[in-house]
């Protein structure tokens, strides 16, 4: 079994799947902010982590932030989030990673059936500067002068904005979405975002652009915040709403709620991926395991 599994994750690392994700890295066309993939897989969360913090570091990539391991939402669903490849000598932004797993025991690693297990009936997507661009351009986000200037700095002087910032905090879950209405270009919110998050000391590494599912299923806006310190992924997701310079949402987004059911933020809560994780027998790769497949791939 032990060679099996070996030559399983290799085989992995070797595939048509990952190697698209390398190209997502390596391309020159454009800049990519953002990668989904969606796997089977039985190797555990540990080890994954393992893998692929040795394989960027091989790769010349290491890796600019920790792994998250989280569920994100969807039944029976963990995810490597924000495996973030950094390169010193590119000038673009390499996209960082969101690796989706469903546990299943008669594999090792493979890329799912996207009609099984996917997104828009694919197991690879990525996000870019032109999709970007191309989704913005559906909006018709107003100018923002100087009463437009009170209006979201008042916000990020906040109670949602504050309580924002303690959920980020708290030890129970490990990925936050904060969900406003507003009605002006995105990249102004990350202005003032980054701003107000220095001024409670606060670092952040990028603030990368980027669409999810999202009300009603369909893509909706977010702003990635990479946080370098604290080291956390936090995101505020938007909701065009022509005559609202900027509020917390006044419906629900998607994905989990908060303990106190507070429908103006989402969570991954770390509970519900502990319980994942222990339910299904994973395996656990060795040291020497590891050593032989990074040395092979």
């Amino acid at each position: 079994m032990s060679n099996d599994l070996v030559k399983g994750v290799i085989d992995y690392f070797k595939s048509d799947h990952w190697q698209e994700y390398i190209r997502h890295l390596t391309q020159k066309e454009e800049e990519l902010y953002h990668t989904h993939m969606f796997v089977w897989n039985r190797i555990a969360p540990d080890s994954i982590d393992k893998l692929f913090t040795g394989y960027f570091a091989r790769k010349g990539m290491a890796l600019d932030r920790k792994i998250d391991i989280l569920t994100p939402g969807a039944k029976d669903v963990i995810a490597a989030h924000n495996v973030h490849p950094h390169d010193p000598a590119s000038s673009l932004y390499l996209p960082h990673l969101d690796w989706f797993w469903k546990y299943r025991p008669d594999v090792i690693i493979e890329p799912s059936n996207p009609a099984e297990f996917g997104e828009e009936g694919k197991n690879i997507l990525a996000w870019g500067k032109s999709y970007m661009e191309n989704y913005l351009k559906q909006f018709d986000f107003k100018s923002v002068g100087p009463r437009e200037e009170r209006e979201i700095a008042k916000y990020f002087q906040s109670a949602h904005w504050k309580k924002a910032l303690r959920l980020v905090e708290n030890p129970l879950y490990n990925h936050y979405h904060f969900n406003v209405e507003l009605n002006f270009e995105p990249w102004i919110l990350k202005v003032f975002a980054v701003e107000a998050l220095k001024e409670v000391g606060w670092r952040v590494d990028h603030v990368v652009p980027c669409v999810y599912k999202g009300v009603g299923g369909k893509y909706q806006g977010k702003m990635v915040f990479l946080g370098a310190y604290p080291e956390e992924v936090y995101d505020i997701a938007w909701y065009y709403t022509p005559d609202v310079v900027i509020r917390p949402t006044t419906f629900e987004f998607s994905g989990d709620l908060p303990e106190d059911g507070d429908f103006r933020f989402n969570v991954t809560r770390i509970k519900y991926r502990d319980e994942l994780v222990q339910r299904d027998d994973y395996i656990t790769l060795t040291d020497e395991q590891i050593d032989e497949v990074l040395s092979k791939v």
